[in-house]
């Protein structure tokens, strides 16, 4: 099974490719003159608790509450979708898949860890591998819209 890990410490964090796929450790994600966003967790098959993160230079806003510059969210304890407001003048926001396989530790970026991205009205839409080595990127599945 693919281990992604060692090839994207070659080429630097820069997309690689397998299988005819661009693969992805980490995004930028254009957040442009938004300053609403819309996370939708669409699916997660993997065998640990999966997630997401969204990291920039402006607080996030949820549900009337400032988070601050870094948001984890949760397949198992977040809604399906998610408002978030984005305080503050920032172009990209980082966006990657985290896991935990049960230990309380949030994973990401090692071994099998990679996205697919594809570009949608308004977003993205992501379908990630988390740590486990195989190729399916379904653990989980998610877009971000600008609103």
């Amino acid at each position: 099974m693919p281990s992604f890990q060692e090839r994207f410490a070659d080429s630097g964090g820069k997309p690689i490719t397998y299988q005819d796929k661009t693969l992805f450790i980490t995004d930028r994600f254009p957040v442009g003159n938004s300053a609403r966003l819309r996370l939708y967790l669409e699916a997660s098959n993997g065998e640990w608790r999966q997630g997401v993160v969204l990291r920039g230079d402006a607080d996030f806003e949820v549900n009337g509450k400032v988070i601050g510059k870094h948001i984890v969210l949760w397949n198992d304890t977040a809604p399906p979708v998610i408002e978030l407001g984005v305080r503050g003048n920032v172009e990209t926001l980082t966006v990657y898949n985290v896991w935990d396989t049960g230990n309380g530790t949030i994973d990401a970026r090692h071994n099998g860890a990679a996205m697919i991205i594809e570009e949608i009205p308004n977003g993205r839409r992501y379908r990630c591998n988390d740590g486990l080595a195989d190729d399916d990127f379904d653990d989980i599945v998610f877009r971000i819209e600008r609103v």
